[in-house]
């Protein structure tokens, strides 16, 4: 699950590219829906078809990654994980390789926050300056009878305490990765956060690999 994450994770930046060059491509075109001065092909406020397109697969990503993570830190955290194997030795190597693929989890929950993130940003201005049709929709008197297009609620997956679900010992703080302040950055900076993100994610899992590898090599002496 959690190499299976960093598959899923790996398609995200080729999306971030093609987001940025339909930003590009609409600012070039003078298609852009907002007047914000910000610079050519490094701005996340300009929409066209390509950016729509980009958004909505990023947005296939989330569930899947989610989804992993929860069933990787609900395996890792089962209370058959914590119970003694009669040798301190092997409790102490248990313990490491479970602290190290909590961290890997950490690490791959802050990539699925950048890249949910940024989807769940990116359509809320598409619907806050959507065109004049959904103004007048808004206007409607039985607008109070119809369900919302935005749900606030969060999805079990970003809730803390989701019902069977421990939390997490590691927590990794968005803002302090380099380079990357959350809020109003240009979208090569959260390219360049992700990736930053993905290889010390790569760093947590091959120190757990090694663990694991030596773990095993003394099982079967």
């Amino acid at each position: 699950m959690i190499l299976q994450n960093d598959q899923t994770i790996a398609k995200s930046p080729p999306l971030f590219k093609r987001y940025a060059r339909g930003a590009f491509n609409a600012q070039d075109k003078g298609a852009g829906n907002f007047s914000n001065g910000a610079p050519a092909g490094d701005s996340i406020y300009n929409q066209s078809p390509e950016t729509s397109m980009a958004l909505q697969k990023m947005s296939y990503l989330v569930s899947p990654i989610a989804q992993n993570i929860i069933s990787a830190q609900k395996l890792l955290t089962a209370s058959e994980m914590s119970e003694p194997t009669g040798n301190p030795d092997d409790d102490k190597r248990l313990a490491q390789i479970k602290n190290q693929l909590m961290e890997a989890i950490a690490y791959q929950n802050a990539s699925l926050d950048l890249i949910n993130g940024f989807v769940a940003t990116q359509q809320m201005g598409e619907l806050q300056h959507a065109g004049q049709e959904y103004i007048a929709a808004l206007n409607q008197t039985d607008i109070s009878a119809t369900k919302p297009l935005v749900q606030l609620t969060p999805g079990p997956f970003q809730d803390p305490n989701a019902p069977g679900l421990t939390q997490n010992p590691y927590n990794i703080d968005l803002a302090a990765i380099p380079g990357l302040a959350v809020g109003y950055n240009p979208l090569t900076r959260i390219e360049d956060g992700l990736s930053w993100v993905q290889a010390e994610t790569a760093k947590r899992e091959s120190a757990a690999g090694t663990s694991i590898t030596n773990a095993l090599s003394e099982c079967n002496k």
